[in-house]
């Protein structure tokens, strides 16, 4: 297990206040937060390139923050993943066994296996200047796996790639982490890359965590209208919780003369009449009725027509624009294409949409 604790950093004008991270063993731990909130600072404090001013940081059962570097078992892969240019690509990958005057016949094997599983077996023999930036990723992740951290530090590991690279190479460090198991801290910018990877993360801005939780909290059920504006959250209204109806067990909300259901079970803070609290929906959850199609009892609370203002082809998905038809409340739907094709819509056309009641989340 890793754990920080009320870590606080100054750097000149800049401070870090009481961090709070914990990863459990094998975990795939990714820190957000947008650029210049300090994440590669605390990178550097884990791995003993920065004194902090205060707290404390646990590695296994060490504490290590009064270790230096080479003592805390601490692998890095920086965002210019330093790869010694005068080194072959096998030199460079068993480097760190080397240095720390580890038994290679011990590592061997596991090596062999890292080797594969990256399929870089064709690239031992060459020098980094021979390697695309998509290969000397590959041999970055490697040697930083080799000598078996018991953390591994990546900060931006895939940023710069061309998006089929990357997405390639998403997979190949999925892959990685499945059959190895290394515990792994990641900074990282890329939303997509973080959901993607990531089993827990930690929001991070302006010095201070925001929030902590699973991936699904996070990107689903985010605290704050500040973390999901972040998150480049759609579907956020300001509403106003107008009644409670006790026999059918819902919450009704309002914005702008439009009434929203949602199950009392869902929160387990208490909500009261007239309290005002943000809402949120996300574009994915939002559903276009088709035409004498049956509609789930799950939907039926949250059914409103309206007209589609403008639709934009994004590639793997559509983008759609709806407004409801009397309250001209605003909706921005995302659907793949597979199914946009099936709906047969068109800008101007009236349309009804469904949003089930598990999909809409208030926060306060």
């Amino acid at each position: 297990m890793i754990r920080i604790e009320r870590l606080t950093l100054l750097f000149d004008t800049f401070k870090i206040m009481d961090l709070n991270i914990q990863i459990e063993e094998g975990g795939f731990h990714f820190l957000l937060g947008p650029t210049g909130s300090g994440k590669t600072l605390i990178l550097e404090s884990i791995m003993g390139l920065r004194k902090p001013m205060a707290g404390r940081i646990w590695i296994g059962e060490k504490e290590v923050q009064g270790l230096p570097p080479e003592r805390r078992g601490v692998s890095y892969v920086p965002q210019d993943l330093a790869l010694f240019p005068h080194l072959k690509v096998k030199e460079n990958i068993l480097y760190g066994i080397r240095a720390r005057d580890l038994d290679m016949n011990i590592y061997e094997e596991y090596v062999h296996a890292l080797v594969e599983v990256m399929k870089i077996g064709p690239l031992l023999e060459r020098y980094p200047a021979n390697l695309s930036g998509g290969e000397k990723k590959r041999v970055a992740l490697l040697r930083a796996l080799a000598p078996k951290p018991k953390l591994l530090l990546l900060d931006e590991p895939l940023s710069g790639l061309d998006p089929s690279i990357k997405v390639d190479l998403q997979h190949l460090l999925k892959n990685l982490h499945s059959s190895f198991h290394p515990t792994t801290l990641c900074v990282t910018h890329d939303f997509e890359e973080a959901y993607f990877l990531g089993d827990g993360m930690t929001i991070f801005m302006d010095g201070r965590v925001e929030q902590v939780g699973k991936r699904d909290d996070i990107f689903l059920r985010p605290k704050s209208k500040k973390v999901a504006h972040f998150l480049g959250a759609k579907n956020l209204y300001r509403a106003n919780v107008i009644k409670k109806e006790t026999s059918s067990q819902q919450w009704i909300l309002g914005t702008n003369g439009l009434q929203f259901s949602i199950p009392m079970s869902l929160y387990q803070e208490k909500m009261e009449v007239g309290r005002e609290v943000d809402l949120f929906i996300r574009p994915e959850e939002v559903m276009i009725l088709r035409e004498a199609k049956p509609v789930k009892d799950s939907l039926k609370r949250n059914i409103f027509e309206g007209i589609i203002l403008d639709i934009d082809d994004r590639g793997k998905y559509h983008w759609v624009y709806f407004q409801t038809k009397e309250e001209k409340v605003p909706f921005e739907i995302s659907i793949p294409n597979y199914a946009f094709r099936n709906l047969n819509l068109s800008i101007g056309q009236l349309v009804r949409i469904a949003l089930r009641e598990e999909s809409l989340w208030v926060m306060k």
